[in-house]
């Protein structure tokens, strides 16, 4: 397959037309980061642009060196090598062709299509973010985390196990046309780190919001309660992504992060009212830690609002996403050392998981993803539906879908606390 497209020459990739301005574009900064955090690691970088411009993107005939060149793009001020991920992309180098930019980025092993992603960021005047080239290389070779998709798709998918990160069919000589990136979780694995947290029956507390998020947070214990009632409890609400990370994209452009933070604040409403004390990790587009943050200090700026406030319960809102666009249906994953979590995840999923119009109960799962590991108190990631499936993205649009799930989720916080 892969001779036959290198026969058939190189393709042209055009990038979205947020891109296709033709005036000349200055490259102001190069960053990068390893996403051990996904089902599958990737490295991101992403380059930040004075103005639109086009690009084409391209894998060589071995695989292992892809090409990028930005049209009528100067480098100012930006590195013109660096060194990155030994088991990922191990280097890129950058240079000026004429009035082009041409970035190079070597491989360790042959890469296609599908483990590429090249996708934009339009300008964001309210966060003060420039114009943004995001490139997602996958780590080859390694196949998703099967628990983080929950059950397996009743219908047969591809050979190849699909990722978040990576969608299109692949060659190596073959230019693919960008698509917005998929899920570049705030759901990862990242080393374990012991619960230290007790049950224990404490007085109502006042929540403590943190200033800062320190790069080393001291451990804690949390004495959470859960009994007694909904009323005077201290519930975290984390609405999955933010600001520089869009998370999933449906088929029509719809953005998780568009849909996890207007569900988090009908909750936090309607928990209020109930008596409880809410913090939302985020209450606006924003990254919580900041800007293009690692993926394991996002995931411990969220935690680090629950565990600083000595929060009784952790919700981690998300919505899901996968290769075959028939997969669809609700999970609610824990992390399967606490039984708190599996008692709060089940009493949570019972009241989400037939929720009309998605396709059914997925269950409950044991994930091992970061914020459920290293949140001291009982936690739960709820995946409401798949944004890539076309009907169930329809329905999240819907403000009715997205308040009904938050009664969903109230009523089965509830019922935890024996309310």
């Amino acid at each position: 397959m892969r001779k036959l497209f290198a026969l058939l020459g190189m393709l042209v990739l055009v990038l979205p037309v947020l891109f296709g301005a033709s005036r000349a574009a200055n490259v102001t900064d190069l960053h990068w980061v390893t996403r051990n955090d996904a089902p599958i690691p990737f490295v991101r970088m992403v380059f930040s642009l004075s103005s639109p411009v086009h690009a084409t993107a391209s894998i060589s005939a071995s695989g292992t060196s892809t090409t990028l060149v930005l049209k009528n793009a100067t480098l100012t001020g930006v590195p013109t090598s660096i060194v990155m991920d030994d088991g990922i992309a191990k280097s890129a180098t950058l240079s000026q062709q004429g009035s082009d930019t041409v970035v190079k980025i070597e491989t360790p092993k042959a890469i296609d299509v599908e483990d590429l992603k090249v996708f934009t960021l339009k300008k964001d005047t309210v966060n003060n973010k420039p114009y943004r080239m995001v490139v997602d290389i996958q780590k080859k070779g390694v196949a998703p985390r099967d628990n983080y998709y929950g059950k397996k798709p009743a219908t047969p998918v591809a050979e190849k196990a699909p990722a978040r990160v990576a969608e299109a069919k692949a060659t190596p000589t073959r230019v693919t046309e960008a698509k917005p990136a998929q899920k570049a979780a705030d759901k990862g694995a990242a080393k374990s780190v012991a619960k230290s947290a007790k049950p224990a029956k404490a007085t109502p507390k006042q929540p403590v919001v943190l200033p800062t998020v320190p790069e080393k947070p001291k451990p804690q214990v949390v004495n959470y309660r859960t009994t007694g009632g909904i009323k005077g409890k201290v519930i975290v609400l984390d609405p999955g992504h933010g600001g520089s990370d869009p998370g999933a994209i449906g088929p029509t452009g719809l953005q998780e992060k568009q849909v996890t933070l207007p569900i988090a604040e009908y909750l936090k409403s309607i928990l209020e009212a109930k008596g409880a004390k809410v913090i939302l990790t985020r209450t606006t587009d924003v990254d919580v830690y900041g800007p293009h943050a690692s993926g394991v200090d996002e995931l411990q700026a969220r935690v680090n609002v629950a565990n600083g406030n000595q929060a009784d319960a952790f919700i981690s809102i998300h919505i899901n996403s996968f290769s075959n666009p028939n997969v669809g249906g609700i999970a609610t994953y824990y992390f399967d050392e606490s039984d708190q979590s599996k008692k709060l995840a089940t009493a949570v999923q019972g009241q989400i998981a037939e929720h009309s119009g998605f396709n059914g109960d997925r269950g409950i799962q044991p994930g091992n993803l970061y914020v459920l590991r290293h949140s001291l108190m009982p936690s739960i990631l709820v995946e409401l539906g798949f944004i890539s499936n076309p009907k169930e993205e329809g329905h999240l649009k819907e403000s009715e879908t997205q308040k009904a799930f938050a009664r969903e989720l109230a009523k089965g916080l509830e019922l935890y606390f024996g309310g």
